[in-house]
């Protein structure tokens, strides 16, 4: 599941602080592209809602590290597709 980030690995991308700035990189190369073409690329089955559901839902973790079921709710978010932002079962 992890896969399809970009230059994170298994160990840093649970850091909240990492996961922030990888989805606001994507982002920024998402507003940057020139075309759909170059946007679907950047996005690679992520959404920019979802991006940004992601976003907020880790920034207001209080933690150094993000446990698995936050890191997999986290990158769900990125993809998720719907109107309406999947709540976190803790």
């Amino acid at each position: 599941m992890m896969k399809g980030w970009l230059n994170m690995n298994a160990l840093s991308i649970n850091i909240p602080d990492n996961f922030v700035a990888d989805c606001n990189n994507t982002l920024a190369r998402y507003y940057a592209a020139q075309t759909d073409t170059e946007r679907r690329a950047v996005l690679d089955r992520q959404t920019v809602e979802g991006l940004w559901w992601a976003i907020k839902f880790v920034s207001k973790l209080c933690t150094p590290f993000m446990s698995d079921r936050e890191l997999k709710h986290a990158i769900r978010l990125t993809h998720f597709r719907g109107s309406v932002c999947p709540e976190f079962k803790a």
